[in-house]
């Protein structure tokens, strides 16, 4: 996080004019989030406590809440960009699919607590982004069969009364096989090798 600000605070130093940062997706990893809510109300599935929580709209703003409370440097140096004129473009990659709930981009941006004439300048993208009207810009996973979505534009689909995002194949067996071997996930502590 510290260097991501200090190449933010160069890009700023060395140009004339506002700067638009676009970042590519797989930002946030929504799938290796491991961390369970304390909330006893929230129900959580035997499979969401062994390899996390599912893509529903609470359930995502909670793994965002996890990651923002891991990387507070990230946020400010994200604000402090903002703050001097520069743009943020946000497409949306496999990893952070959770970012089509308008809540979770609700959240992300109330973390970074722009003030009102500022949030303009932070914008999200389903899934490319055009750039001066001449540049295309897509996270790239629409060309791996295992990474797809199978509609990049409105991944939400309906199971068993709950909405959830439709994560892609590649995803949920990361998700399946990396989560369960417990030794790679930065967001649980008992999942670090210890000696």
């Amino acid at each position: 996080d510290r260097s991501f600000k200090k190449f933010l605070e160069f890009v700023t130093d060395q140009t004339q004019g506002p700067v638009e940062l676009i970042l590519n997706g797989d930002i946030f990893d929504f799938d290796s989030v491991m961390t369970l809510p304390e909330v006893k109300e929230v129900e959580i599935s035997w499979l969401e406590k062994k390899r996390g929580l599912n893509a529903e709209e609470s359930k995502s703003r909670f793994k965002l809440s996890v990651i923002l409370n891991d990387h507070p440097v990230w946020i400010e140096a994200i604000r402090d960009f903002i703050l001097k004129g520069n743009r943020v473009v946000f497409v949306i990659g496999n990893h952070d699919m959770e970012f089509h709930w308008s809540s979770v981009q609700q959240d992300l941006l109330d973390a970074i607590n722009l003030p009102p004439e500022r949030r303009g300048l932070f914008r999200f993208c389903e899934w490319f982004y055009i750039s001066n009207a001449d540049t295309l810009i897509e996270h790239g996973n629409q060309y791996d069969d295992y990474c797809m979505s199978q509609n990049p534009i409105n991944p939400l689909i309906r199971k068993s009364n709950k909405v959830f995002v439709r994560l892609p194949f590649g995803n949920l067996a990361g998700r399946y096989i990396m989560n369960g071997l417990g030794l790679f996930n930065p967001h649980v502590d008992s999942s670090f090798i210890k000696s």
